[in-house]
């Protein structure tokens, strides 16, 4: 015993503590592993070379120092095609009055951006030349370091010249690279962690696995339920002695002293026993194997191996570009088979972010269709100068697109998005190719020889002016602002009445054309224009200049801007409209459609017009022609009094019809929608379409509409959101994450940087390498190329991982309880004096001699495969109705566990009890004792974990079998070791001298052998057995019937032959939740009331089609095809009427 002073412990602390200082070590081990990689990619990128001017040398002369060196003042010299190495204010250009630079590391973005060299008021740079730096003198006041990459406020101070205020124009960001410039200087602001780069990166948000949320609630009922063994065991002893106390004067545990006879009283003088309550710790510290700690380790090295199969999965390949999946974290992989809402962005993540222009709309002619193709359009063009032209010139002329050559010497754009390289190729399409770029303008080659337009100012897009506008001068030498944008931001800008849309044929033949345009599914865009006297444009350019450099504490120079702007952009002349197409990725439509079958809600968030959306919606599957479309506004909504243009009248009314509905699906006729209970209802036939102008700006942040808009999305099939915002996106991901009852598991995929909110805000973010820089990428949990690939991550690796994990915790719980009641049962056996019957090291080993065949289970266990769950999506109900791993399932586990635990501990003391005269406690004169009969518990316990083990083993490979013959040997050969090696470590005080010989001892017994080899296994397999079989004979679930069809056992093709098997609940109804909920709130949780396009269809009739209208319920069958009998047609669906009562009843089907 020890610490006698304070209360007896029957364990050595270092047998506890050892343990765990491995488990510690081997987890701090895997951390240190991941930042190894980290620090040596960060000293890669510290030891980078720059070039930097020397100080006092000749003129011109540069030194190479590495980047970790660099200090503000430095001036450093960058080459082409050259990463910026810190904050640099730039001072000169090879180009002349700008240079170049690609962001895409910072902010994703992959156009050229425009940099300008501090100037003075006439344009002209203050340092003439490389060699001229030297002889330049100057003072550079700026901002305190932080991370706003968009914005730089500074003052350059030349020596003997007016000073010049430096602004973002002026300002290289580390991270940056300089593209199609030969050279530039620049003098260092910001290094090391002042960087902007530094600054704006923050670590991705630490995110706690719901595998690792619920081994932690599992935890703590653990703890609790040793807290109550050990009270149990307190009051067990109290009693215990209090009954018996007469009966042990030996020990001193008399009343009167006085009757102790002499041999006895000095035991009693020497010896401070401390009080009856100190043995609660005592207890406490004997049933601390009731924790698995070796479980952590477990789950780390299986989550370890799992995320080496995800990254060289050739399934989720792309050879296209040379890109494999990537796990970028570890612990987050058993959450990919419990997901229940995917969170997608549509630009190049289901559509190839590869835009081409298709059709345009000038002149009250739509161009690009079968009656007035392109070609007539670039005729046009040739021969008169008028709208089409127009149209053309300003594809041409307004955008930052910057030509450069490759390699092979031929022109290649570099575009801020795809949308502007694709306008610009269709203006080549039609006869006005850009040619070339300047500081002092652009070059467009037409028909009628170059044609050259000087630009005067360029007003840049942002996601909150939606539009972009360059003023330039023409050729014939007019002031012209040309402007493209959102068509309904630019129709606002223009002119009143049909004045402002005459070019365009039109105000209401342009927004037919744009319908058109948004029903073939195209990216959408107005352009306009407006002619500028030379007056305007003077004051509008000194207005502007001044603007952009304005300084000063308190400027806000962006308001300034805008204001600027505002001035030249109204009354505009509307041009025309053009429209993109943006293709779809491979296999996205397909993707999204097993998904949907496997149960998973699937939400696309974009910034598209609604008529485009819903278009794109239905050729990627999102949207079916058997749906219902609930559109949020209704159309035709206006603001009204509460400013929420009648939303939340409209959610509540929503929320009533589908409520409704689900009652006439129960049989409920006329019944309330609180008749419902607790249970939500669920159609595969409804879809929801949101604005995000007017609906989401109305619901977010109020939280009525926030409660109605998730109940009513949570009974729909998929939700469409348009013209969105990446604010926005954040925060619907962040809405039904943690404000949806049933807290479900998301996922987020994208693959822009304006998809890094929304990425970080759900549980786990999958990031696309894409055409929009790795931004997504680096803050996401998983990194793919291609969205198809989606599929294999969630139904193949997902569902494989959650089941693998879900039961490595199962059973290490298990075994873990069976460990310490047998030991709880001993206690009846030593008078509750908290003595072990085990070995203290023996018992600390327990865990290690039982986690082998765990770790085969978390690596190679395949309960389904592959092929089959591709075929029947629903089998990842799994995961996604946590069906493994919950308090039923722990519930039933600890009830089998504590069978199994009597039956080990009785059955061994009833047998070595009986065993005779020549039975175990007693073999030729030699006298047992508790070492003997506790090594064959044990031995005996680890030997049923093992069958159980084997038992639970779904596919059996080499490395399982030798794990399984490593784990019979291992208990077998260190107990041999920790009884025979006494007389070698003896000194060091490793053994202990009580278990010398114990092993020799018991295993020249054949009783020994009969018990622990055979009768105690044999029996605990055969109750297992007899559980499994039950279990699978009257209970049997989803996932059950899907390992019957892979191994065989069920013809999926033939459902008419297994009619009995067709439906299958989700879960058994005779189960643990259902019994709680019956008790103690009258009904049981049943799953969600299944609402058919049936009885949506009668709800509808029955309110009118004008409420229907104002309700945005919108019925808009694409097809007469009738869908409810192809779903019947599949194995696993409704087969026959009599099955769809088994459906209202509460079934569930693959």
């Amino acid at each position: 015993t020890y610490f006698q002073s304070v209360f007896i412990s029957p364990i050595p602390p270092f047998t506890t503590l050892g343990p765990l200082f491995v488990i510690l070590m081997i987890t701090s081990a895997k951390e240190g592993y991941e930042d190894m990689f980290r620090h040596r990619s960060d000293a890669k990128v510290n030891s980078s070379p720059a070039i930097v001017l020397t100080k006092g040398g000749p003129a011109g002369a540069t030194e190479t120092i590495p980047w970790r060196d660099l200090r503000p003042g430095h001036v450093v010299v960058v080459k082409d095609r050259e990463e910026i190495p810190a904050d640099l204010v730039l001072l000169w250009s090879s180009e002349g009055v700008q240079a170049y630079v690609e962001t895409a590391n910072i902010d994703g973005e992959t156009n050229l951006k425009i940099k300008k060299p501090a100037s003075d008021d006439e344009g002209r740079p203050f340092v003439p030349s490389v060699a001229g730096a030297h002889e330049t003198k100057f003072d550079l006041e700026f901002e305190p370091p932080n991370g706003k990459v968009h914005t730089f406020e500074g003052t350059f101070r030349p020596a003997g010249a007016a000073e010049a205020p430096l602004d973002a124009n002026s300002f290289l960001l580390r991270g940056s690279v300089l593209r199609n410039t030969g050279e530039v200087l620049g003098v260092v602001a910001y290094t090391g962690k002042d960087t902007r780069l530094v600054r704006n990166s923050r670590a991705a948000p630490s995110k706690l696995s719901e595998l690792e949320r619920v081994v932690n609630n599992i935890i703590y009922f653990i703890l609790g339920s040793m807290v109550t063994l050990t009270t149990v065991s307190l009051i067990a002893y109290l009693v215990f002695i209090g009954a018996n106390r007469k009966n042990f004067w030996y020990i001193c545990e008399r009343t009167n002293r006085k009757r102790v006879p002499s041999l006895f009283t000095n035991e009693c003088d020497v010896k401070n026993f401390p009080p009856p309550g100190s043995l609660w710790p005592t207890f406490f510290i004997l049933y601390t194997n009731f924790v698995p700690l070796s479980l952590y380790v477990t789950i780390e090295i299986c989550n370890l191996v799992q995320s080496f199969y995800i990254n060289f999965d050739l399934e989720m390949y792309d050879d296209i570009s040379d890109t494999p999946a990537l796990a970028r974290t570890s612990n987050m992989n058993a959450d990919l088979g419990m997901i229940a809402h995917v969170f997608s962005d549509k630009t190049g993540t289901l559509t190839q972010n590869v835009m081409t222009f298709r059709m345009c709309a000038a002149g009250g002619v739509s161009y690009g269709g079968p009656d007035h193709p392109l070609s007539e359009m670039r005729a046009e063009i040739a021969s008169t100068d008028g709208a089409a032209r127009d149209l053309a010139t300003i594809m041409g002329v307004c955008h930052t697109v910057v030509p450069e050559k490759n390699e092979q010497g031929e022109v290649e754009y570099r575009a801020e998005s795809p949308d502007e390289e694709a306008l610009v190729d269709g203006a080549a399409q039609l006869g006005l190719a850009f040619a070339t770029r300047d500081p002092a303008g652009i070059t467009l080659d037409a028909f009628d020889g170059e044609r050259r337009y000087a630009v005067l100012a360029v007003l840049p897009f942002d996601s909150a002016r939606k539009r972009m506008s360059t003023l330039v001068r023409t050729p014939d030498g007019v002031a012209r602002l040309m402007c493209k944008g959102a068509d309904n931001i630019v129709l606002g800008l223009a002119k009143e009445g049909d004045e402002g849309c005459a070019k365009a044929g039109g105000r209401d033949v342009l927004q037919k054309a744009l319908a058109d345009f948004a029903t073939e599914g195209l990216r959408t865009l107005v352009l306009a224009q407006r002619d500028l006297t030379d007056d305007e444009c003077a004051a509008f350019q000194k207005r502007w200049r001044a603007a952009e450099t304005a300084a000063g504490k308190g400027v806000d120079r962006a308001k300034l801007l805008a204001e600027a702007a505002a001035t030249v952009e109204r009354d505009l002349e509307v041009v025309g409209a053009t429209a993109i197409e943006d293709k779809l990725q491979d296999g996205a439509p397909d993707t999204i459609a097993e998904l949907a079958k496997a149960g998973i809600k699937l939400w696309v968030l974009t910034g598209d017009k609604v008529e485009t959306a819903v278009n794109i919606g239905y050729s990627t599957k999102l949207l079916t022609p058997d749906m219902y479309l609930v559109r949020v506004p209704a159309e035709g909504a206006v603001a009204g009094d509460l400013g929420d243009y009648g939303v939340t009248a409209q959610l509540e009314g929503l929320v009533d019809v589908v409520a409704k509905a689900a009652t006439l699906e129960s049989g409920e006729v006329g019944s309330s929608s609180s008749s419902l209970g607790n249970a939500a209802a669920n159609s595969d036939h409804l879809a929801l379409v949101l604005e995000g102008a007017t609906a989401l700006e109305a619901i977010l942040g109020d939280d009525r509409r926030e409660q109605l808009l998730i109940q009513l999305a949570s009974s729909c099939k998929a939700v469409l959101a348009c013209r969105v915002s990446p604010a926005q996106k954040r925060l619907i991901v962040g809405l039904m994450r943690r404000k949806s009852p049933d807290k479900p598991i998301t996922l987020a995929i994208g693959d822009g940087a304006n998809d890094v909110g929304m990425i970080q805000e759900a549980q786990i973010g999958v990031g696309i390498s894409g055409r929009e820089g790795r931004q997504a990428v680096n803050n996401a949990d998983f990194a793919i190329a291609q969205f198809r690939f989606l599929r294999p991550l969630l139904l193949k690796h997902g569902r494989r991982n959650y089941r693998r994990l879900a039961k490595v915790i199962i059973y290490s719980f298990f075994k873990n309880i069976v460990l310490t009641f047998a030991l709880f049962y001993f206690q009846s056996d030593c008078a509750w004096s908290g003595t072990s019957f085990y070995e203290t090291w023996v018992y600390s080993g327990y865990n290690f001699f039982l986690g082998l065949l765990p770790l085969a289970w978390g690596m190679f266990d395949v309960d389904t495969s592959s092929e089959t769950v591709a075929k029947y999506p629903r089998l990842y109900a799994a995961g996604l109705h946590r069906m493994d791993l919950n308090v039923t399932n722990m519930a039933y586990a600890t009830l089998e566990a504590i069978g199994c635990s009597l039956i080990i501990y009785f059955l061994t003391r009833v047998v070595y009890d009986k065993g005779g005269n020549d039975g175990a406690w007693s073999p030729h004169g030699e006298v047992a004792d508790v070492w003997v009969f506790g090594l064959a518990v044990f031995i005996g316990m680890v030997n049923a974990m093992n069958v159980r083990a084997c038992v639970l083993v779904e596919n059996w490979n080499k490395i399982t079998v030798v794990f399984a013959v490593l784990q019979v040997l291992m208990p077998y050969t260190f107990v041999l070791f920790m009884s025979q090696g006494y007389n070698v470590f003896a000194s060091d005080g490793f053994l202990d001298y009580d278990f010398y010989g114990v092993a020799y001892f018991s295993f020249a017994q054949f009783i020994f052998w009969l018990v622990t080899l055979f009768l105690v296994p044999a029996v605990v397999a055969a109750f297992q057995l007899l559980v499994i079989a039950l279990h699978l004979e009257f209970f049997p679930n989803v996932n059950d019937i899907g390992k019957e069809i892979d191994h065989g056992y069920l013809d999926g093709e033939q459902p008419h032959h297994h009619t009995h098997r067709a439906f299958v609940p989700l879960r058994s109804r005779f189960n643990l939740h259902d019994f709680v909920n019956r008790v103690f709130f009258g009904h049981a949780a049943g799953p969600p009331a299944e609402v058919t396009r049936d009885s949506l269809r009668s709800i509808s009739d029955t309110l009118g089609r004008e409420q229907s209208m104002k309700l945005g319920l919108v019925d808009e069958p694409a097809s007469s095809y009738n869908y409810d009998v192809a779903s019947r047609s599949s194995f696993f669906s409704q087969a026959d009427a009599g099955e769809e009562e088994k459906a209202a009843a509460g079934a569930d089907v693959i």
